[in-house]
């Protein structure tokens, strides 16, 4: 008797308790995500993350979503070298570079199990750049799905083009690109040094992230993989070196000292005024457009050069896309995350708050993104229209960029040739694969 009264009092009070703590007092599934994003921060794309996970908690209330930042171009080889481990967090975002790597390695997890397989044919064509949408597609399996969508554009200070008096759409070629570089270096306060550079390209080895003119150059002059296979030492690659060095050495519209800059060096220093033009991931639009004091009505981008005024510049397919673990012990819970940060909502926020080209065309059509301030992302989309590009997926093209900026330091301070340093680069990419 005093045993099962016992009982009754401890379900009782189980019952008490079940009712009057919330569920988050008791264990929850906690999935933990890899991103270059911090939510904790207050870029437009972080605040959109930062929203995204509070309304999925909320409508999940078993589940954590957990963020670890990491630093963004070591994020797929860390994740990797986690999945060896047996360490790698639930969710990875990747970027168009590493997406053969990821999916070569065998470490994401076939999303179309998880949940792809449900959607209709309509939500499946609702992401119109296809070209993106499937690029992680490989032996009928979907690996990753795309966030948001980027490139590497061109901004320019339209302030700085008036007072040289260069029109914007007369430049096509990159010859015309140096041209008005050239008028655009100045040295306004007559000692010696230069203020404002005529034009700027990270040409770090470290910290790139497929942001390179030398990108669009090279695809502009030819194949430039043939199966895996690089072609950079080409007539075209020896041609793209030779301008980067050229610009520093000849036509003097770069510092020397820009072999050591990264993307955000680039962006830090185009903010604070010390180019003209300057080649940046087109995500940072935004951010440039808050910082920048010299105005944000200041701001333009440039559509990319050709070699030749009779074609159009090519314009990159970039992007991050977000994969599950393989080994994940919470795929089903992951999943639901990552299909929540790709639903018409979190697309909206990526867009309007993130200050991203969408991913969905049911909101790219939507009444709210035919604003004049979004004329900057119809600039992209019409690139990408026009002439756009992927890198080859199905090779492991991390570090590309890397190798071409290698290339230009090998001639400014190793004495090689333009066509030895290319020769090189070739060897370290096929060192990849």
């Amino acid at each position: 008797m005093r045993k099962s009264l016992v009982r009754l009092v401890s379900r009782t009070l189980l019952a008490v308790l079940a009712t009057a703590l919330p569920l988050s007092a008791f264990a929850q599934t906690v999935v933990t995500m890899w991103t270059f994003l911090d939510p904790a921060k207050t870029s437009g794309r972080e605040v959109a993350l930062k929203a995204m996970i509070d309304s999925f908690e909320k409508a999940n209330p078993g589940i954590k979503v957990k963020v670890e930042p990491q630093v963004f171009s070591e994020l797929t080889p860390k994740f990797l070298a986690a999945n060896n481990t047996g360490a790698a967090p639930d969710i990875v975002w990747v970027n168009t570079d590493s997406m053969g790597a990821l999916i070569k390695s065998g470490a994401a997890a076939d999303l179309n199990e998880l949940f792809l397989k449900s959607w209709s044919k309509e939500q499946d064509a609702d992401f119109f750049v296809r070209a993106g949408w499937d690029a992680s597609l490989a032996h009928g399996k979907r690996y990753a799905v795309p966030l948001f969508f980027a490139t590497t554009s061109l901004f320019y200070r339209k302030d700085q083009f008036k007072e040289a008096g260069i029109d914007p759409a007369s430049i096509k070629t990159w010859d015309q690109l140096v041209e008005a570089a050239t008028k655009l270096t100045k040295d306004n306060d007559k000692d010696g040094r230069i203020d404002i550079w005529g034009f700027g390209t990270p040409l770090s080895t470290e910290r790139v992230g497929g942001t390179t003119a030398f990108t669009s150059m090279l695809i502009a002059g030819g194949k430039v993989w043939d199966n895996c296979k690089p072609n950079y030492a080409s007539d075209v690659g020896v041609r793209s070196v030779q301008l980067h060095v050229d610009m520093i050495n000849k036509y003097h519209v770069m510092p020397k000292e820009v072999i050591a800059n990264n993307v955000d060096d680039i962006v830090d220093q185009f903010v604070a005024g010390r180019y003209a033009i300057a080649t940046m991931p087109f995500a940072r639009y935004s951010t440039v457009q808050t910082q920048a004091k010299w105005g944000a009505d200041n701001l333009g981008v440039l559509p990319w050069p050709a070699w030749s005024a009779d074609k159009v510049g090519p314009q990159q397919v970039q992007g991050w896309w977000a994969a599950v673990w393989a080994k994940s012990k919470h795929p089903k819970e992951a999943g639901q995350f990552l299909e929540w940060m790709i639903n018409p909502d979190a697309v909206r926020a990526w867009a309007i708050t993130g200050g991203q080209v969408p991913t969905r065309m049911s909101v790219w059509k939507e009444p709210a993104m035919r604003a004049p301030k979004y004329d900057y992302m119809k600039a992209v989309v019409d690139g990408w229209a026009a002439n756009g590009f992927m890198v080859p997926t199905e090779c492991n093209t991390a570090r590309f960029d890397a190798d071409w900026n290698q290339a230009v330091q090998r001639v400014i301070v190793g004495g090689k040739t333009a066509k030895e340093a290319m020769q090189e680069a070739e060897k370290s990419f096929l060192s990849r694969q």
